[in-house]
């Protein structure tokens, strides 16, 4: 087995542009999915306070 090594020198350790914007379908399918996560909370939370009782317990 062998390892390679590099320096600073020959191998650029800068990130390229991480901080890119988001396209529109990212955008859009992360909002879709927050949405929906946040309907199934209130709905278990009004299942927890009609039966009183946890249904996952």
């Amino acid at each position: 087995m062998s390892a390679v090594t590099y320096t600073d020198k020959i191998v650029s350790t800068s990130k390229t542009d991480s901080s890119a914007k988001k396209g529109f379908f990212a955008r859009f399918l992360e909002a879709v999915v927050a949405a929906r996560l946040e309907q199934a909370e209130r709905e278990y939370a009004r299942y927890v306070e009609i039966h009183g009782r946890d249904p996952v317990a």
